[in-house]
């Protein structure tokens, strides 16, 4: 087996790194800004020595740097050369490589990326022919001949799950021995905070075979060329604990992926992207191009010299931009090294609109060279040969499975730390997810949400190794993921984390001097190293509470349940404010948003020293931290811990404690797997329920205290227990201690501080833009206070505005639960899937399988979830027979989950096998047994209730105190007995509206409850109500000079303008943008037939305005939209589209949905009609006029006006649409 020994590589707290090759040093300064004379233009212009290859395309848009392969920038283009650019310009000759004129073309299409062989007589390049296409590799001749495709990745298309469309190999560059490097998106990882492809180094040979990944990131890399020494300089994006803006770094790596190096920037919040990187010949420098994340790939062109520091302003040269060295915004890019001193790039000079050729020098002396009003001009770079780089030998083995690592003496670098402190490192992978994702919506800039702003990924806790007594530590690590290590003391906390990823190449061994030793600083390696290395290196060995994915619901949680609720939130008390309960909030529970509370700073989750990672504290996050400095070796929650809390934890076990402070280290991760449910992140009638609970406070007199007696100051999302309802705090802190309902007496007859608000994951909202630490000032945190007279509002658990408080808390249960979260009980889990470059073996024999069942008589099957079964597929077989061999005819299910309910088994003994594979490989089995009881009857639901409502009637109960799958109901005529099932299927839901009903007609109903099995049980008491009918509109907006509506029954509500919206003579003015809201109404949900109308002017298309929305595509909810050519009315996840849409003249709009129907009405003429079944559930959102209710953004805005809009809470008939549409707006 071949192995090779790198030597160091710096990376944030442990350091492996490479050395790089001395320079020069950087130069420039504000005077270096001198115009060019014609005496140095035509100098620079003469050192143009051979023809100048270039690309025409349209320059991106967009707002990040990452994902520029999904655009599609309209026009021509093409790959040109400039034959003779020293030349005078009108004696210039100008040819096509390729381009849709050339005999060799591929037509129209966006050409990119192309780049030069060695001997300057073929190049690569890039093609995308269609806007949602994939982009492959190409090369040609420089004489336009030879066309051939090397790429096509379009047969991974279906595996990519994320947003946007195609794959794409991108940013080709030649090898020394003549295969290619570059840049795919084919293992189809996803951008955590933006659910796009994560594009990352591949390596293939020359006709395109062998592909395969050299780097194993979780985001992007950019822009790959060669070194003179043979090494690959690339940027590299990460994230590991750190925020998601400003870490785009240099680095370099060899060509079979070893060695991975940090050159630069990689703990520097500016320049935010180091792109276009490219060694300077006959010097040491680097030129490349400082840019934003959150823009275009341009920005300013800048000399790196690594020699002056890999994290200092120092070490750069700002050509641009002499006085900031760090300066990252502009529209120039693409640096091409003409010589030392004097640089082709593509550039926008001041007054232009496109990007053209310029050059510039190291004295900042800058001239234009060729431009095209048409089009803009990129990627310069001259024909000529250049020195082939070294050939890097490829020291990797690629038929093994893992690679080795060793630290020689981790104390070296580890400031203040004896030795001997160090006992353990723990290996974590910081996973790629691959799996879509139904967990976006949140405040927090995740797609999928993991936290609340601190971790942005799952990580999978592989294992831990110990220390050798001289500091040395020799381990195998599974190969193909992205890892990083953290060091451990006697006690299990952290010392110092690594928080950058290195990866175990397959066969080689990686080493490191110490911890963070700095790499021109570090003395020579130990004369003993060879016989360190003759020892046989430790397999990674389970931590005491095991290995894997470490889940805060599903493993903390339990934890805190059996050793702090009692009193921190259960019977006794809630301790010191601090509620460690399980009860679910908006996006966590409220254990996590206590011990991830930003008590004192946004900087800091206090309880857990966890770091801040959205992208305004990239300052703070950025920075390597001293030893101990964040984490479990500095948090408060992990000191207490470790001193038993003055006893008051006397039955925590080590390993339930190891798992405490295995948890802490991971940054606060709530959802610890990438598994889902389609109910998403959020509980999405959180604000609902804030509100109908804030009402009942009003009128129970709590905002005498807590706000003016009209408006709330705060609400805590703490105050509610949707768990335990009974345990929510603003029942039990009016309600004085003793007697019924846990009352904790903590009210005092007193205003409210603001500064007492004690739950804060974020001060001021997500911050997106870098902010300085200034910005996030430390507040001292202000205890409770008990002094002063109690207030008790609740007399005792008999006072009504008590039982209305927890009505509306167990109705919100009920209704979270009927579509539960995946870390509420119900789940109908969806399981996550991360990128394996290299799964896991598969082990001999699969692990124990458990079997147990329900009174039900569901059959609950789990097996282990450890770093050695994540990654692999579990198949579950039953039969009644005993040791059966497992085959086709007895799979029950295969699954990427660690537990499954068999609803299906049948009754008696029946025996389950458990066999994990992957591909064609496959464990012998695993067996248990169980005896499946005959299953009860569920019970029947609870207090039913009937409502009238227009048109329709509406049903309310409760679930039974047993789990359900779900209800159906029943309906006869109030004289009659003859009871016929109405839902076409059981419902999850606690409500159901039936609008097949007459109105003025009696109807009695009852509900029956379904047993996880499907037994139908018993049917509840009957109750009888009959519909209604509203004809008036039960919403009428009202523009005036200020938002408002009628509503029915006479109360009105006022709404909200948003950015340049105005109202005026009865219409919304959105020709200058923006938007308006209202608070969400009960009028606006789909709980009866519902018809909405107005009327809209468009000064522009745009490109998909919603005119106005409550609710989200394919979720829940309603909007209507111009989509293309045609209008959209969407309901409950079902389109009805049709229509013609027009600008400058008032088009009138009508949607209907008569519970069976959606219609369309253009002008009184229906235009479009669906017949559907739609998902009527609650969108507790905002009603948006103007924009989308989803999220807001640029591509949704109307542009022009809207008046006469209305709700109705029936159908309107063609003969009303008709009418309506006859009275045209005056104007």
């Amino acid at each position: 087996m071949r192995s090779t020994v790198s030597i160091r590589l710096v990376c944030a707290a442990f350091c492996f790194t490479a050395v790089f090759s001395a320079g020069i040093a950087a130069r420039g300064d504000a005077s270096a800004q001198a115009a060019a004379t014609p005496a140095v233009q035509q100098g620079m212009v003469q050192l143009l020595d051979a023809p100048l290859l270039f690309v025409k395309r349209h320059s991106y848009t967009g707002i990040h740097i990452y994902d520029t392969f999904y655009k599609w920038p309209p026009g021509g283009g093409g790959i040109y050369v400039l034959e003779n650019p020293s030349a005078p310009k009108d004696q210039w000759q100008i040819r096509p490589v390729i381009d849709p004129t050339t005999p060799e073309t591929l037509g129209l299409g966006v050409y990119t990326h192309p780049e030069l062989s060695w001997d300057a007589t073929k190049l690569l390049f890039c093609f995308k022919g269609e806007p949602t296409g994939s982009t492959s590799i190409y090369e040609i001749g420089v004489d336009g001949r030879g066309l051939r495709r090397i790429t096509d990745p379009a047969c991974a298309c279906d595996c990519y799950k994320g947003s946007h469309g195609g794959q794409h190999d991108i940013a080709p560059a030649y090898l020394p021995d003549g295969r290619i490097v570059f840049l795919s998106t084919r293992p189809s990882g996803l951008v955590p905070c933006a659910n796009s492809g994560v594009s990352i180094l591949h390596v293939m040979n020359a006709d395109g075979s062998d592909i395969r990944p050299i780097s194993v990131n979780h985001v992007n890399e950019f822009d790959p060329c060669v070194s003179p020494d043979g090494r690959i300089l690339f940027g590299r994006w990460e994230y590991v604990d750190k925020n998601a803006l400003t870490i785009q770094s240099l680095w370099s790596v060899n060509p079979d992926g070893t060695q991975e190096t940090a050159v630069y920037a990689n703990n520097m919040v500016f320049p935010e992207a180091v792109l276009d990187a490219r060694p300077v010949p006959d010097s040491h420098l680097i030129v490349a191009t400082f840019a934003k994340h959150n823009s275009t790939p341009r920005g300013s062109i800048a000399l790196i010299d690594p020699r002056l520091g890999k994290n200092s302003p120092a070490a750069a040269t700002n050509l641009e931009h002499p006085e900031d060295p760090t300066y990252d915004r502009g529209d120039s890019c693409e640096p091409w090294p003409v010589t030392r001193d004097v640089f082709l790039f593509s550039g926008r000079p001041p007054g232009r609109t496109r990007n053209v050729l310029e050059m510039i020098d190291t004295a900042g002396r800058r001239i234009e060279l060729m431009s095209d009003p048409d089009i803009c001009l990129h990627s310069p770079m001259l024909i000529k040969p250049r020195p082939v780089p070294r050939v890097l030998s490829d020291m990797t083995d690629r038929q093994a499975t893992s690679g080795r690592f060793f630290v020689q003496d981790i104390y070296k670098g580890l400031t203040g730390v004896q030795p001997g402190e160090v006992k353990y490192l723990r290996v974590i992978e910081e996973t790629s997810r691959v799996s879509p994702t139904l967990m976006g919506g949140s405040p927090y800039n995740q797609v999928f949400l993991v936290s609340a702003a601190l971790a942005f990924n799952v990580k999978n806790y592989l294992g831990i190794v110990p220390v050798e007594e001289d500091g040395s530590a020799y381990f195998e690590v599974p190969a193909g993921r992205g890892v990083f290590l953290q060091a451990l003391d006697a006690e299990g906390r952290t010392i110092q984390v690594m928080r950058s990823f290195v990866q175990a190449v397959p066969g080689t061994t990686r080493s490191c001097i110490g911890c963070h030793e700095h790499k021109y600083s570090t003395t020579a390696a130990s004369t003993g190293y060879p016989e360190l290395l003759a020892r046989t290196p430790r397999p990674l060995q389970s931590e005491s509470w095991g290995s894997g994915y470490v889940d805060y619901p599903s493993m903390i949680q339990p934890i805190l349940d059996k050793h702090c609720v009692s009193c921190h939130g259960g019977q006794k008390d809630i301790a010191a404010g601090m509620d460690l309960s399980g009860g679910w909030t908006e996006h966590f529970n409220i254990s996590y948003e206590n011990l991830a509370n930003r008590l004192e700073t946004q900087l800091t989750a206090y309880w857990i020293a966890g770091i801040d990672c959205m992208n305004g504290t990239a300052p703070w996050s950025c920075q390597i931290f001293p030893p101990r400095g964040h984490g479990s070796g500095a948090a408060p929650l992990a000191q207490l811990l470790v001193s038993g809390h003055d006893g008051q934890i006397p039955n925590l076990s080590r390993p339930e404690r190891d798992l405490l402070m295995a948890w802490i280290d991971t940054n606060g991760l709530y959802h610890g797997t990438w598994d889902s449910t389609p109910a998403g992140c959020a509980i999405r009638d959180w604000n609902s329920i804030k509100s109908a609970l804030t009402a009942q406070m009003q009128a129970a007199g709590c905002l005498r205290c807590h706000g003016d007696g009209q408006k709330l100051l705060y609400f805590e999302n703490d105050w509610i227990n949707l768990r335990d309802p009974e345990f929510s705090r603003i029942l039990r802190a009016p309600l004085a201690k003793g007697g019924s309902g846990h009352g904790l007496g903590l009210c005092r007859d007193r205003t409210v501080n603001l500064d007492r608000q004690r739950i804060h994951l974020l001060w001021k909202g997500y911050a997106h833009a870098v902010q300085p630490p200034e910005a996030f000032p430390k507040r001292p945190w202000v205890p409770y206070d008990p002094s002063g007279e109690p207030a008790f509002s609740f007399a005792s658990t008999e006072d009504r505005f008590y039982q209305s408080m927890l009505a509306i808390i167990r109705d919100a249960r009920d209704m979270v639960l009927s579509n539960p979260r995946v870390d509420m009980p119900g789940a109908e889990v969806i399981p996550g899937v991360c990128r394996h470059d290299l799964p896991p073996p598969v082990p001999e024999v699969a692990p124990p399988l458990s079997a147990t069942t329900d009174a039900a008589g569901v059959v609950h099957l789990s097996w282990e979830r450890s770093a050695r079964t994540i990654g692999l597929e579990s198949e579950l077989h039953r039969s009644g027979a005993a040791g059966f061999t497992p085959d086709a005819s007895t799979l029950v299910v295969r699954t990427g989950l660690f537990k499954f309910a068999d609803r299906q088994a049948p009754l008696g003994r029946q025996h389950y096998a458990l066999v994990l594979a992957r591909g064609d490989q496959r464990s012998k089995p695993a067996y248990a047994g169980v005896t499946v009881p005959e299953p009860p009857p569920p019970p029947a639901p609870e207090d039913l209730r009937a409502a009238s409502g227009s048109c329709s009637i509406r049903l309310a109960w409760r679930p039974p105190p047993i789990a359900v799958a779900g209800y159906q109901v029943y309906r006869s005529a109030a004289d009659g007995d003859q009871f016929k099932l109405v839902t076409a299927a059981p419902i999850r839901q606690t409500r159901f509206s039936d609008a097949g009903v007459e109105s003025g007609k009696p109807y009695r109903y009852v509900v029956r409850a379904i047993s996880q099995r499907g037994a139908e049980g018993p049917p509840t008491p009957s109750v009888e109500a009959s519909a209604s009918i509203i004809r008036e509109p039960v919403f009428a907006a009202t523009f005036e000079t200020q938002p408002g509506a009628a509503l029915w029954g006479g109360p009105t509500l006022n709404g909200k303008l948003h950015g340049a919206a105005a109202c005026s003579a009865g219409e919304l003015d959105l020709r200058s943008a923006g938007h308006l809201t209202y608070p969400h109404h009960e009028h606006f949900d789909l709980a009866q037939p519902l018809s909405v109308t107005c009327w809209v002017r468009f000064d522009a298309p745009g490109q998909m305005p919603v005119i106005v929305s409550c609710g989200v595509w394919n979720q829940a909810g309603w909007f209507l939209q111009r989509l293309g050519g045609v209008w959209r009315w969407h309901v409950g996840g079902v389109d009805c589209d049709g229509g013609r849409p027009a600008e400058g003249r008032w088009v009138h709009l009508a949607a209907v949905y008569d519970g069976q129907t959606l219609r369309l009405y253009e002008d009184g003429v229906q235009v479009a009609e669906r017949a559907a079944s739609v998902d009527a559930s609650v969108w507790p959102g905002e009603l948006h006029v103007g924009q989308y209710s989803g999220g807001p953004a640029p591509a949704y805005q109307v542009t022009g006006r809207i008046t006469g809009l209305k709700i109705y809470h029936r159908p309107l008939n063609a003969t009303e649409v008709a009418g309506e549409a006859a009275k045209k707006p005056a104007t």
